[in-house]
């Protein structure tokens, strides 16, 4: 189930065929999942969001951080430079490591030139539902995420999605995409999260009805990883505008950010070539502000995706319900 099988988000703008940060030319997403029950309850895995020639050509990049409990890897050098030179991996808070090594490896196998690389690994906290002490995920995993990848990939409890938490529901992976037009040329604006953060109390979804039964009182903390890919040819000082903006959509949402949560937001733009007219539209007020529009609502619809795509789980602490379950269905 997706946000708009069952109602029109607020906002106008139409989406891409897909609704998801792929309908950007370049970029796949691939997911490897690690589900077991014994000897140890496992419920964890990898994502990646593949951006096409980045290792040979980095992009203009940029992050923010508003609440800075986590781990993230890479992102020093991208404050600095302004770019990103890797394809961007998602996993749980103790696997960054072995997802960087994995990573690593492979980029060093496909180039054999590379002698430094700022692999770019970003995580959430799945240890409720997984027993995340096994430190289970290993190096030759980040390879089944890569192969995996694709257009059409799955949301909710994949990849790195598996073991996540929403809002006291089942979280994850979610995806959505905005098209918008300026001089009569059409952009994309693709966003893809992994979703960990809020209570139940604090939820409110735009348009969306829900019942009084709550989820799980298991989180309050937890994390937001958000990462947002676009063809506009915009400048690293001009995503990090963005990728601040791309934090309204946890209070539009209805949490206040919580202490414990790291919410993180990584933009890019795959334009590598800028023409003066280019940034001459792009500096304009106007212009900026619907981007920053465009970019907010599609992290919230990513969000609310993340969680209605997921099922019910039980887990290694206990279970947690799908939001599906609260949907008020209206006749």
């Amino acid at each position: 189930m997706r946000f708009r099988e069952l109602v029109s988000p607020p906002d106008a703008y139409e989406t891409g065929p897909l609704n998801k940060i792929t309908d950007l030319e370049g970029i796949e997403v691939g997911h490897f999942t690690l589900i077991e029950d014994a000897p140890r309850c496992l419920r964890t895995g990898i994502s990646v969001v593949r951006i096409s020639g980045v290792y040979r050509s980095p992009i203009p990049a940029a992050c923010s951080v508003f609440n800075g409990y986590g781990k993230s890897m890479g992102l020093v050098q991208i404050e600095e430079l302004g770019t990103v030179e890797s394809d961007i991996f998602l996993t749980n808070t103790l696997s960054i490591g072995a997802v960087q090594q994995g990573a690593a490896k492979l980029a060093l196998e496909d180039n054999p030139e590379m002698a430094s690389l700022n692999v770019v690994v970003m995580e959430c906290n799945d240890g409720f539902l997984s027993d995340i002490r096994s430190l289970s995920i290993r190096e030759e995993m980040v390879s089944k995420a890569v192969m995996d990848a694709r257009k059409d990939f799955a949301l909710g409890s994949c990849g790195a999605g598996t073991g996540m938490i929403c809002f006291g529901y089942k979280g994850g992976i979610g995806s959505s995409s905005r098209i918008i037009e300026f001089d009569g040329r059409k952009y994309t604006v693709g966003a893809i999260v992994l979703s960990n953060f809020g209570r139940s109390s604090d939820l409110r979804i735009p348009s969306l009805e829900l019942s009084n039964d709550s989820g799980s009182s298991a989180q309050g903390a937890g994390s937001l990883i958000m990462i947002l890919g676009t063809d506009l040819p915009l400048m690293p000082h001009q995503l990090k505008r963005v990728s601040r903006h791309m934090s309204l959509a946890i209070g539009l949402l209805g949490a206040p950010g919580h202490h414990g949560s790291g919410d993180i937001s990584l933009a890019f733009s795959t334009a590598r070539e800028y023409s003066l007219s280019d940034q001459r539209l792009m500096k304009n007020e106007n212009t900026i502000s619907e981007i920053f529009r465009a970019s907010t609502w599609a992290c919230v619809e990513a969000i609310v995706d993340s969680m209605l795509s997921s099922d019910s789980m039980t887990g290694f602490k206990g279970s947690v319900k799908s939001l599906k379950s609260a949907v008020i269905r209206k006749p």
